[in-house]
């Protein structure tokens, strides 16, 4: 099933107009969940995040427009965003944020926004999708870059102890990826090996939260230690990629 399917009448549509208010996922609006999202981006993208703020950003699926309002308020310029979910572009509209559309992002190629973008962002969007699609959707993504433009993209990481739980803790979950399948998906859709980097989401952004990453990479190195040289090396629940367009 598509995205493009979830807007008909089925429980995986059902939650995308609902989506918001049935996952309960706190947004920005609340200033104590801006400051923790907000320095949790500041670790996991910042170093990833372009100098020139006049450079055309894309968010894809951009949910309740958390990461939109971080770049905002970094002062980024060219903005762009949409969501499948009317509720979140509601959300959206309400944070300032009234230039988000509602989109199915299987359609990228007939967006009406700039023609190429500097910067894509696809954060968790990737396990949403059939893995049939996955392919042509990182196509599409690249063919919406400039030369040298950078996609993002988060995405559980199956190859750490919480991929079960990341798996299906969202009932739109339709498939995941570890570090080497993600890479694979990229190199198939264009993207060239020397230009992809793909590193852990360490996201804490407090002492304990330090601590407790800490413990997961001793757990983790514990548990596949019988692996041997094929066992995941990336412990975090999420993969963080990096892929730039030749």
């Amino acid at each position: 099933m598509s995205l493009k399917d979830a807007s008909t009448s089925n429980t995986t549509g059902e939650l995308y107009e609902r989506y918001n208010e049935i996952s309960g996922r706190p947004t920005v609006k609340d200033h104590t969940v801006k400051e923790k999202i907000f320095k949790s981006f500041q670790r996991t993208l910042d170093n990833w995040l372009p100098r020139d703020r006049s450079l055309k950003i894309l968010d894809i699926a951009c949910g309740e427009g958390t990461l939109l309002t971080f770049l905002k308020e970094k002062g980024y310029k060219n903005l762009a965003g949409f969501d499948l979910s009317e509720q979140n572009v509601g959300i959206c509209h309400e944070l300032g944020l009234t230039f988000v559309q509602r989109f199915n992002a299987e359609q990228l190629n007939k967006f009406r926004g700039a023609e190429k973008y500097d910067v894509i962002f696809a954060l968790d969007i990737l396990e949403h999708l059939p893995k049939q699609s996955a392919t042509q959707f990182l196509k599409q993504i690249r063919e919406k870059l400039q030369p040298n433009g950078c996609l993002v993209i988060q995405t559980p990481n199956m190859g750490s102890v919480f991929s079960c739980l990341c798996r299906y803790n969202d009932l739109s979950h339709e498939f995941g990826v570890t570090e080497h399948t993600l890479l694979h998906l990229l190199l198939i859709a264009g993207f060239e090996a020397n230009k992809v980097e793909i590193k852990p989401q360490w996201s804490a952004s407090t002492l304990l939260g330090r601590f407790k990453e800490t413990y997961l990479c001793l757990l983790h190195q514990l548990i596949f230690i019988a692996e041997g040289a094929g066992r995941p090396k990336i412990p975090t629940k999420n993969l963080l990629a990096r892929a730039y367009r030749s």
